[in-house]
């Protein structure tokens, strides 16, 4: 692990004197480092020029060089824009300096009045709405809060602001999380994802760098988010698996998460704290082995085969470097602060890892008119992530969304795309998708002896392709999962109405695997109760990490390998090919039964 830090190190110490050389031509693999899309980037190169400055440098015969060019990179970007997250995270830098009693040194007068001018929560809350955020989701009430606090000690502004701005991300996790704690990133409409489980940690860090108390609710979600991590832990250091914003920052939200719960007493226990730190050295090496690419020289999210959601395109590629890197070092930090500042691995730690049994346990987000569920399951080395929530509008039916199992360099969901892949639909005369997806009414689960089991039901179904939810009346659903050694399987059985003209179902699954060959039915067995549905059309592959699948219901199978063309690409590779299973409908039909199985290496 030691040797893993120290070229952290210095790869970020690669990129300040490439920032402090190149100046504002820097590019990275042909893409310009400051481009009017990189809106964060003046702010994220502060923050790691700071941190390298004052921690690598110092007692080296570079850190006089390195001091100026501190000063010369912090007067280049001052003048630039910068936005929400960009503020935040310079305006970090700009603190640690001041700790250091180095900040007037440092920043000369004139570029600190620009920094103050520009690094204001103000440029995106509306002080005289009542404190409403300027077209920002109501998670950047916790980064509004994290830039008023720094002012104030800065000496920036009055005390208080933070306190009102903190106020009004409490009153939205009050009015929108519920019983179970989990924020909500949209007004009620059901985004449960990757930032919903990290925020508790975002707003624990600054509430403990600005001195302030970590309030109950605060605690109370970090150790929920904290138990989800726990649960996704694998020997692999691979993170969050579904949602948007994933890839590397599924790795880094781990890391922030159990690094945060660590610091605050009680929130895990001794046990937990060794999974979680065992597990976070796993994460770290993933950050800095997997995602980094020497050719590139460069963190790599966007090519060969990787795909990200368009908020993180490449045009942020200098960003991206930088705040990846401080995510890293901020982790390290809040361990230290946690008194764990050791480079080895917790002994045998990984025989805290669930077993060779299938188990499973079901986390609530919401219940009320729709459940918000995550179900998350341990097959030997597997853990998936069985999402049941909805986007909001523009991610509802995105498949990085769907309600389909999940697990990194398994089983993973195409950015930006609705595809439907592993979700059946409904296709109906006048040409629209039906989905059983997003309005979800039950969620049970059960545990036997060793299969988990997910029943889904849902009243009304969803259009697909319309940029916001659109419900269906006229077919109700009920949706089965079953996970066996080595497997997962799928039942869907619609009842309809008759005023729905249903034309044909259709199944596409995307996988990583090459070399499909349709042929006899290969269901797992045990489990889905295809007698309704049919004898199954199998497909088996050559390579890769699912072996075998079936769909049972279908008249028909083709199979096709899917182009290099970046349509298929996922956070950690290329999907290589589609398997289509299709069934025509006929009026009579009251009720279709289908199903698939997946058989897993």
């Amino acid at each position: 692990m030691k040797e893993t830090i120290e070229l952290l190190h210095r790869r970020m110490e690669d990129f300040f004197w490439k920032i402090a050389e190149e100046k504002e031509d820097l590019t990275i693999d042909g893409v310009r480092g400051y481009n009017d899309k990189a809106q964060f980037v003046a702010g994220k190169v502060i923050n790691l020029s700071c941190y390298v400055v004052v921690k690598s440098l110092k007692g080296t015969d570079r850190y006089e060089e390195g001091l100026k060019s501190l000063s010369d990179v912090i007067r280049m970007v001052s003048g630039m824009p910068m936005e929400t997250w960009g503020i935040l995270n310079g305006i970090t830098g700009l603190r640690r300096l001041q700790l250091l009693g180095m900040l007037d040194d440092v920043v000369d007068a004139e570029t600190m009045e620009r920094l103050k001018t520009s690094m204001d929560w103000r440029t995106f809350v509306d002080v005289n709405n009542n404190y409403a955020l300027i077209n920002k989701p109501t998670n950047y009430y916790g980064v509004a809060f994290g830039i008023a606090r720094y002012r104030e000690l800065l000496g920036w502004e009055p005390e208080g602001y933070s306190q009102i701005l903190l106020n009004c991300l409490m009153k939205h996790i009050e009015t929108y999380s519920g019983e179970y704690s989990f924020m909500d990133e949209t007004r009620g409409e059901g985004r449960f994802d990757r930032y919903s489980i990290l925020i508790p940690s975002e707003v624990t860090g600054l509430l403990l760098a600005g001195g302030m108390e970590v309030p109950e609710l605060i605690r109370n979600m970090l150790k929920k988010s904290a138990h989800i991590f726990l649960s996704l832990a694998n020997e692999k250091g691979l993170g969050y698996s579904y949602g948007r914003s994933i890839g590397a920052y599924g790795e880094t939200a781990a890391l922030e998460v159990l690094s945060a719960a660590a610091v605050l007493d009680g929130v895990l226990t001794e046990d937990e704290k060794k999974l979680a730190y065992g597990y976070s050295q796993r994460l770290i090496k993933t950050m800095v082995h997997f995602w980094y690419d020497d050719q590139m020289q460069s963190i790599n999210m966007w090519d060969k085969g990787r795909k990200t959601d368009n908020y993180r395109n490449k045009n942020r590629i200098l960003g991206e470097n930088l705040s990846l890197s401080m995510q890293i070092i901020s982790t390290l930090e809040h361990w230290a602060d946690a008194g764990v500042t050791s480079m080895e691995e917790p002994e045998n730690w990984t025989a805290m890892l669930p077993g060779a049994k299938v188990e499973g346990e079901l986390i609530r987000f919401a219940k009320g008119e729709f459940d918000r569920c995550l179900a998350i399951v341990h097959d030997g080395k597997h853990v998936w992530s069985l999402p049941m929530i909805s986007g909001g509008k523009e991610y509802f039916d995105k498949d990085p969304y769907l309600p389909v199992p999940r697990e990194n360099l398994v089983q993973e969901g195409v950015p930006e795309h609705n595809y439907g892949a592993w979700v059946p639909q409904l296709m109906l005369a006048n040409g629209d998708r039906v989905m059983p997806i997003c309005y979800i009414n039950e969620v049970e689960d059960q545990q036997e002896d060793n299969c988990y089991t997910v029943t889904c039901r849902q009243a009304k179904l969803c259009v697909a392709g319309k940029g916001v939810p659109e419900t269906v009346d006229g077919v109700r659903t009920e949706t089965t999962f079953r996970f066996m050694p080595g497997c997962v399987e799928r039942t869907d059985s619609f009842v309809l109405d008759g005023s729905l003209d249903v034309k044909e179902v259709v199944l596409e699954a995307q996988v990583f695997s090459v070399g499909a060959v349709v042929g006899d039915d290969v269901t797992c067995g045990g489990g889905v109760d295809a007698g309704d549905a049919g004898a199954g059309i199998g497909v088996v592959f050559a390579a890769g990490p699912v072996l075998a699948m079936s769909g049972a219901g279908y008249e028909s199978c083709e199979t096709a390998e899917l182009a290099a063309d970046g349509e298929h690409d996922t956070p950690h590779g290329r999907l290589n090919t589609k398997v289509v299973w299709k069934k025509a409908v006929h009026e009579a039909e009251g009720t279709i039964q289908v199903s698939w199985s997946m058989k897993v290496r």
